[in-house]
């Protein structure tokens, strides 16, 4: 491997890569346009050092790309474009180097590629992500398991009694004064029979 990366320095790219397909193609996004990186597959044989790194790449090329489309203030894009390529290259890259900022990546890919979805899908993939979400920094865990309760306490989710469970759930975890708890709130009022309290 130290001699493909010495060739690939050297500007030997076509025997380096013939060599080192992983190390080649990390070469090759160095510098690239996230467009060019997320469009590529990660190829990358099990136990090779660099395939950690490039699932961090892809994933954060594919999550860049979805963030782009967002509209100004929101927390999500309103289409799921990008969103399951940050999601499964996350989690691949946390597969091979644990790490909480790998495991927030997933968990808010999963939780806004969950937005896009309908009820039934939707709550799949908030399955998918509590792993993730607990994985995460202890300053977003709680933020994102708030976001996870207001997609279960979506209409057609469940029924009432669900729904309320899920934003009183959500309501416990959520930051003080975040919008998400406010936003719990008045999810919660929109459910007949539904308070603060159990």
């Amino acid at each position: 491997m130290r001699f493909a990366l010495i060739l690939l320095l050297a500007g030997c790219t076509p025997l380096a890569a013939w060599l080192d397909p992983p190390l080649a193609q990390l070469a090759r996004w160095e510098g690239a346009a996230p467009a060019q990186i997320a469009a590529e597959h990660v190829q990358c044989p099990p136990g090779h050092a660099a395939c950690a790194r490039l699932h961090s790449r892809h994933a954060e090329a594919c999550m860049g790309l979805a963030m782009a489309a967002r509209a100004p203030g929101a927390a999500c894009p309103a289409a799921g474009d990008h969103l399951a390529c940050a999601a499964q290259s996350y989690a691949a890259a946390r597969a091979l180097s644990p790490s909480p900022l790998l495991a927030a990546g997933e968990a808010q890919a999963r939780l806004c590629l969950a937005e896009t979805l309908p009820p039934a899908e939707a709550a799949r993939e908030v399955a998918e992500a509590a792993p993730a979400i607990a994985a995460s920094p202890s300053g977003r865990a709680g933020l994102y398991a708030a976001r996870a309760a207001l997609i279960a306490a979506r209409p057609g989710a469940g029924d009432d009694a669900q729904r309320c469970a899920a934003t009183r759930a959500g309501l416990r975890l959520a930051p003080a004064a975040s919008r998400e708890a406010a936003d719990l709130t008045r999810r919660q009022a929109t459910i007949p029979d539904c308070g603060a309290t159990p």
